[in-house]
């Protein structure tokens, strides 16, 4: 019982006590009666114990609360300034694609100069950080653009400093048996290394109206994340999949450049389930015990792949049950990306692996920047987005691809 109850029940037994000792007067207690009083007393004395302990363990609550509220406080405290430091910044910077630095208030531009400082790229003069709000809500709508952006590994790093990144093959390197005494061999561990840095994608002058940018109605914010996700989504998707690694600018090397063919299609043009059965058991077990491991091809692959049956005539793709399994392919999920080739000659047109293995590095923070003047006689204003990133396949072994025969 809660203490409230406790204490009810026990003013009760007390009145009915009360109410005896009362009833009975100067007249003499009977047996019946005293035993009656001692079982009332007992039951008192009983919830007398259980309200103690209720009281202590509360006493005990209050202590430890007063104890520590000075820490929660400077916490909440903490947490309430964090807040408001970022409505004041998201605000300051929804005021300046609107209207520019112009029409800010002082407090506006000290935070927008902040904003501008951060942008320590020296190719992001005149760019201004974009808040953490407004990055989440385009990295998020990115997600619709690149399927092996959402299965691989990616690693978000504060700044875009170079990192030399480990590389290897270990499916060749194995242990010994060795008898008692014997001396051990050696096998030096053979590394690779490739530089990670941060290539810079551009979203392209996106030009929005100053109506648009007028109407206090309109979520401007919202309206250029998802056009600056849109464009930056698919530039990221095609490069983390088919970028050469080589060029001016330098292009990332994509996965799909990456890695080596694991099967050739039996037939020029065409494909079979057996191919794909290929491209799985081309896959070391270890990587394909990984919870990262599936399949991944563009639209056309899928459309061709639920069409396909075994010898025994059982498809070889199932559908996802809501709730209860995904969507497989000869047991294996899968992705589809746009940026991943179609089926061609000599092109690799789906990979099966752990993807984990390759890494996809985003720098934490995008710049963007304000055109006025440039557009001033279309009633226009440009907006510009860059984002920073690059990719690298750690273990060569981890993934392989499936090649159309040549003709």
């Amino acid at each position: 019982m809660k203490l409230h109850e406790l204490r009810q029940k026990r003013d009760n037994i007390a009145r009915d006590m009360r109410a005896l000792h009362e009833s009975i007067g100067e007249n003499e207690w009977t047996t019946e009666q005293r035993d009656s009083w001692k079982g009332m007393k007992g039951s008192l004395d009983s919830l007398d114990e259980q309200i103690k302990r209720e009281e202590e363990l509360r006493e005990l609550d209050t202590r430890f609360v007063q104890d520590n509220q000075d820490d929660v406080r400077n916490n909440q405290d903490g947490q309430r300034e964090e807040r408001s430091a970022d409505d004041r910044r998201n605000e300051a910077f929804d005021m300046m694609l609107r209207h520019g630095p112009q029409e800010m208030d002082a407090e506006q531009r000290a935070l927008l100069a902040e904003m501008r400082a951060n942008a320590t790229n020296p190719g992001d003069k005149g760019g201004y950080t974009v808040p953490k709000e407004m990055l989440n809500r385009i990295h998020e709508s990115m997600k619709a653009y690149g399927g092996i952006a959402n299965f691989c590994q990616v690693l978000t790093t504060t700044s875009g400093n170079p990192i030399n990144w480990p590389t290897t093959d270990g499916t060749t390197e194995i242990g010994e048996l060795v008898g008692e005494n014997q001396e051990t061999g050696k096998q030096d561990i053979t590394f690779g290394e490739k530089l990670l840095g941060a290539k810079k994608l551009s979203s392209k002058i996106i030009l929005v109206s100053n109506e648009l940018l007028n109407d206090n109605g309109v979520d401007v914010q919202g309206v250029i994340a998802k056009r600056i996700a849109s464009r930056i989504g698919r530039g990221e998707a095609k490069l983390i999949a088919t970028g050469s690694g080589a060029g001016t600018p330098e292009q990332p090397t994509g996965v799909i450049t990456a890695i080596s063919s694991g099967h050739t299609t039996n037939a020029v043009g065409a494909i079979s389930w057996k191919d794909f059965a290929r491209l799985k058991h081309s896959v070391d077990p270890a990587y394909r015990a990984s919870p990262k491991s599936a399949f991944g091809f563009n639209d056309n692959t899928l459309l061709k792949i639920t069409e396909m049956e075994d010898d025994q005539g059982r498809p070889i793709w199932l559908p996802a049950v809501a709730g209860a399994a995904p969507a497989t392919v000869l047991g294996e999920r899968y992705f589809i990306d746009q940026a991943i080739p179609d089926l061609e000659a000599g092109a690799k047109f789906a990979a099966y692996g752990d993807w984990d293995q390759f890494i996809l590095r985003r720098v934490m923070y995008m710049v963007i920047k304000r055109l006025v003047e440039r557009y001033a006689e279309f009633d226009q204003t440009g907006f510009l987005a860059f984002h920073r990133f690059d990719c690298v396949l750690q273990d060569a072994a981890a993934i392989k691809a499936l090649t159309g025969r040549a003709a």
